[in-house]
């Protein structure tokens, strides 16, 4: 064990602390707080016992980032892809584990447990939960499919809120920043004799990096929590959100190097109302175990006005959800035993329809229902009271009912239905060979059904919409092994071997304009995380990736898989409470370069990659906070997603913000 610590000692030294041992610095910092997770088995776990790569970024790091958007504190993680379409994290592409343009459909993304992944591919929308209601966010790296089912393949990130407390609390803040951006926000907390409540109001509002990317914001949410005894709480917790924003369109390298600022589509735009409402009960029977049952109403609508194609959309989604879960906490004999079961219910509704034409006409309808049953169960077994043995088995079926009618009256219309079923399953070991310190190995069968778009194609050959009956779902085999390690009190390290092998991938052909599965593709890298904390003033942080995506059949055998970077790197330090209240971070980010995306033939010239730093100052005193940053320090132009596409075929790219600013002060009672 001495080697092995020795050898994880070079390995995360050298990442980017050439020169730097951990000497002491001044006094000794205090011994690092136990982490507990959530997501990775559905009730507390310390983060030691997870046999999986764990990120969790707290209250703390959220608020002296100065970040506004989910997606700006998920760019510095390992194993973690964002492309940022529109440059104010409205639409971005959170990718873990390397599958490009379908990552956001590899990527599990939960608030407070619920599923937010939409049912077609209008993917995740990231400002649904504004950051100010944010308590924590867990990243578990690798399929998660056995607990949360359909889409964990490359992993799952759960957006945990805040939770009113006793006593009473106010909290009112403004911002300011580049390209006209403001916020202003306010919340109320308080509590008293097992009855708590939380409400938070805010606005937010900017022009945009680009012509035509402006984003206009309201977000309302609120949490009402009442312990009705020891074993039995209640919660109600909701959000409503609404906003309008521009869609500035893509630039060829010509327009581009002409003006990156500039809009092809100046009159295009688009506008969210979205809300949801989670009743949630705990009951706790001691020794016979515990129960808890989410259930959950989520109602989006978006419009779409691309006026440059004189084509507009308008859809209304409506979730259902009902999740209960039964946790056993009892041992067998000797040995501690955790053991969870449950069934996740999901009915999903989408009406969508389509406007061509100057003026809009309606040319296309279509009603499309989606319900999803999976049941599952998940035990945790010490072998030793070193030794865990993890084990879980999920079984799901999904029934779409799908009806498109073309107005035009050229297609004739589709009313069918696909019934679909697919299992999962996980096995692990983690070796707890010091308190702080473990070693782990896991594999996982993880499954990804079909979203509704991707399963309605129009034939125009034989004037008809069909189901794509042979587009099947997605299933994958994954192996991972990784550690945990606790140098001493001032270094700590992570490191993580991961092999999925995906059969029939699902992806966009954009040749044929089909969704289609590819026979194999295989995804394999490292992960290395490292923290070091030399004085208590000073703490260093980094972490590298290295990615290898690649299809492992025919027609694009041995082709990279466009938009996953072989390497990302991210390093950066933090001193604070050298003048007490004061916190001063930095962190630098590289990306290497990738294929552009739906380039699946590697034919075009790789998209360049980009190093970007990022400063903030935080400052509190008393019941006054204060901020301010700056982004992409160096004004580095890049464009963090690469398309190809148009006629004729060609590199399209949505060029990212360059230097721009950021400040704010917040007060609170």
């Amino acid at each position: 064990m001495e080697s092995c610590s020795k050898l994880f000692s070079i390995c995360f030294s050298s990442l980017f602390l050439a020169g730097v041992a951990y000497a002491e610095i001044g006094d000794k910092p205090d011994t690092t707080l136990e982490t507990v997770v959530v997501t990775a088995t559905r009730t507390e776990r310390r983060e030691q016992l997870v046999p999986a790569n764990v990120s969790v970024i707290d209250s703390k790091q959220i608020q002296q980032s100065g970040a506004q958007s989910v997606v700006e504190l998920l760019r510095s993680q390992e194993g973690t892809t964002v492309r940022d379409i529109l440059g104010n994290g409205k639409s971005a592409s959170v990718d873990l584990r390397g599958f490009g343009e379908s990552g956001p459909y590899n990527t599990l993304v939960l608030v407070d447990g619920r599923r937010v992944n939409e049912i077609d591919l209008s993917g995740v929308d990231w400002t649904q939960v504004p950051i100010e209601q944010i308590e924590r966010i867990e990243i578990i790296r690798g399929a998660g499919t056995v607990l949360y089912g359909d889409n964990a393949v490359g992993g799952v990130i759960n957006i945990i809120t805040k939770s009113p407390r006793e006593g009473f609390s106010a909290k009112a803040s403004a911002l300011a920043g580049s390209y006209s951006r403001h916020k202003e926000k306010i919340s109320l907390s308080g509590g008293q004799g097992g009855l708590a409540g939380l409400i938070s109001v805010a606005y937010e509002s900017g022009d945009g990096y680009r012509e035509n990317g402006e984003l206009r914001a309201t977000n309302a949410g609120g949490k009402l929590s009442y312990d009705v005894s020891e074993s039995f709480s209640l919660s109600l917790k909701g959000n409503y959100h609404e906003d309008s924003y521009g869609l500035p369109g893509p630039l060829t390298e010509m327009e581009m190097a002409q003006d990156r600022r500039k809009s092809t589509s100046p009159d295009d735009g688009a506008e969210t109302k979205d809300g949801y409402i989670t009743f949630t009960s705990d009951m706790d029977f001691g020794r016979y175990g515990a129960i808890t049952g989410d259930i959950s109403y989520r109602n989006r609508t978006s419009d779409y006005d691309y006026a440059k194609y004189t084509f507009a959309s308008e859809s209304d989604s409506t979730t259902w959800s009902f999740t209960p879960r039964y946790i056993l906490n009892n041992p067998i004999s000797d040995f501690k035993n955790n053991l969870i079961g449950g069934v996740d219910f999901y009915r999903s509704s989408l009406d969508q329809d389509f406007f061509y034409g100057e003026p809009r006409s309606k040319t296309t309808v279509t009603e499309g229902d989606r319900t999803s049953i999976g049941v599952y169960l998940h035990d945790e077994f010490y072998i030793r009271k070193d030794l865990l043995l993890s084990a879980g088995a999920r079984k799901e079926w999904v029934e779409f009912d799908l009806k498109q009618r073309d107005l035009t009256g050229f297609l004739s219309p589709l009313d069918d239905e696909l019934t679909e079923s697919e299992y999962a399953y996980t096995l692990g070991l983690t070796y707890l060979y010091k308190n702080d310190s473990s070693l782990f190995v896991r594999v996982n069968r993880s499954l990804r059904f079909q979203l509704l778009d991707e399963l309605i194609v129009s034939d125009y050959m034989n004037a008809k919409i069909n189901i794509n009956k042979n587009l099947r779902p997605q299933r994958g085999q994954h192996i991972e092994i990784g550690a945990m390690h606790r140098f001493n009190n001032y270094l700590d390290g992570r490191l993580t071997f991961f092999r999925a092998s995906i059969t029939d991938e699902i992806f966009f052909n954009s040749i044929n304009f089909t969704n289609e599965n590819h026979p194999r593709t295989l995804h394999q890298g490292i992960e290395v995380g490292m923290k070091l904390e030399p004085a208590r003033f000073l703490r260093l942080f980094g972490n590298y990736t290295y990615e290898e995506a690649k299809f492992d059949a025919a027609p694009y055998n041995g082709n990279n898989v466009p938009g996953v970077p072989r390497h990302r790197l991210n390093a950066g330090l933090e001193i604070h409470d050298l003048l007490e209240g004061l916190t001063f971070s930095t962190i630098y980010s590289h990306a290497a370069k990738s294929y552009a995306i739906s380039d699946q033939s590697n034919s075009f010239q790789q998209a360049s990659g980009y190093d970007t730093i990022s400063a903030t100052v935080y400052y509190r005193w008393r019941f006054i906070s204060a901020f301010a940053g700056v982004n992409n320090l160096t004004d580095e132009k890049y464009s963090d997603y690469v398309v190809v596409g148009g006629f004729p075929t060609t590199l399209n790219y949505y060029p990212a913000p360059e230097r721009n600013w950021i400040a704010g002060i917040e007060f609170t009672y």
